[in-house]
């Protein structure tokens, strides 16, 4: 493998990083705990799944407030 390629990243993975960089570069804030940042993760695979759309970083930017909405609804 050359040391300019990058392996290809999991779902998991892919979604991960798109959380992190809304969470710190696009509000300026702390990522979640691991706990938090995993039940999120699923929960946007989940989504997208059941979307039939692609994994992007467009997509789980958007997720989020629909994300935080459920939590929301979840404790009332």
């Amino acid at each position: 493998m050359n040391t300019l390629e990058t392996p290809e990243l999991t779902r998991e993975e892919r979604i991960e990083d798109y959380i992190v960089q809304a969470f710190v570069m696009g509000m300026g804030t702390n990522i979640p705990s691991k706990k938090a940042l995993t039940y999120m993760i699923d929960c946007v695979k989940v989504a997208v799944d059941a979307s039939g759309e692609e994994i992007t970083e467009q997509y789980v930017r958007d997720y989020i407030p629909r994300y935080i909405d459920m939590l929301y609804k979840q404790n009332y």
